[in-house]
């Protein structure tokens, strides 16, 4: 089970990819990614939702499932916070687009700061929360 949510937790690469290709495609058109975010933040906290009953604790569940997008911050701070610049490879242009997804949210939280490197620690920080929050759920 933990393979499988860490597995899971690639799952913002895959749609944060297919909104890039969207909106480079389809230049005149404009996604919701505020309703993306709910959708996206709903899906999260029901994959922790339905992982709980097959985990010991909480924290079997929400821990591997918040590994991959953890990794994800950090190699964006150390891109965004000591480099001052992307990576020129896939990695770097991949790190981009992970929080995609979470990126409106993450800047309406973080409204009042210039970096975007806040804004993808708010959108981390939901991710957790939807996956507690569904694990909470399940407990009851």
């Amino acid at each position: 089970m933990p393979f499988l949510l860490i597995c899971l937790g690639a799952l913002p690469l895959a749609v944060g990819g297919i909104m890039n290709w969207a909106m480079l495609s389809l230049q005149t058109w404009l996604p919701p990614f505020l309703l993306i975010s709910l959708l996206f933040l709903l899906v999260w906290g029901l994959i922790a939702f339905l992982a709980r009953p097959h985990a010991k604790h909480s924290a079997a569940v929400i821990l591997p499932l918040n590994l991959i997008p953890l990794l994800v911050l950090l190699l964006l701070g150390v891109q965004e916070l000591i480099l001052h610049a992307y990576w020129l490879n896939p990695v770097g242009r991949w790190t981009q687009y992970y929080y995609l997804p979470l990126l409106r949210p993450g800047v309406l939280l973080t409204s009042g700061m210039s970096s975007v490197f806040a804004a993808y620690c708010a959108a981390f920080l939901l991710m957790l929360a939807a996956s507690a929050l569904g694990c909470m759920l399940r407990k009851r």
